[in-house]
């Protein structure tokens, strides 16, 4: 790794195990901005992987495509989180390519101009989640709640646990017009 483009990780982030519930915590709080259920968080020695309801429904491309810009925005929300919490994101995060190629996707199945552009528009959308101060303070709490989790020997953390944890920082908001804040870049 080259240390002068990736600055080396001071305090709590110098902790692998923090650093990585601080990242699973910005996915964690992208979904409840997105207001996708959280099943459950893996936290395997892999990087730890948010699982959340990702269904579309019927044979149209209209909700594929919602379904897959939805789970950039959400794979965003990790690298803002530790950029937020420890003044730089991982290097080299298999994020990286897996928002590249949904991106690629997203282009073929809608038509969209190019990748480029999907992407600094969903980059947009996930950092606007995080504009809202709720969102960035509740990055370290949430974070604190999955390293506790580790440390009690949780590697499969429960959705609704972690959905209750939430609820403590970012409350569900009423149904009507609760992504119309986050999402106005053509939808």
């Amino acid at each position: 790794m080259n240390t002068a483009t990736c600055p080396l990780p001071t305090g709590r982030c110098a902790d692998p195990e923090f650093r990585l519930t601080i990242y699973e915590a910005g996915h964690a709080l992208t979904a409840r901005a997105l207001e996708l259920k959280i099943i459950s968080v893996q936290m395997f020695p892999r990087p730890p992987m948010l699982v959340s309801e990702k269904t579309f429904s019927g044979n149209k491309i209209g909700p594929l495509v919602q379904t897959l810009e939805n789970r950039v925005i959400e794979l965003f929300g990790g690298q803002i989180a530790e950029t937020e919490a420890c003044s730089a994101s991982s290097c080299c995060s298999g994020d990286v390519s897996r928002i590249d190629e949904l991106t690629r996707l997203i282009v073929g199945l809608s038509g969209k101009s190019d990748p480029e552009s999907v992407w600094f528009e969903l980059e947009d959308v996930a950092e606007s989640i995080f504009k809202d101060q709720r969102y960035r303070d509740a990055i370290i709490p949430i974070a604190e709640f999955l390293h506790q989790k580790v440390l009690d020997g949780c590697d499969i953390i429960e959705g609704a646990d972690l959905e209750a944890e939430l609820d403590k920082y970012v409350p569900k908001a009423p149904k009507e017009g609760r992504l119309k804040k986050f999402l106005s870049f053509g939808r």
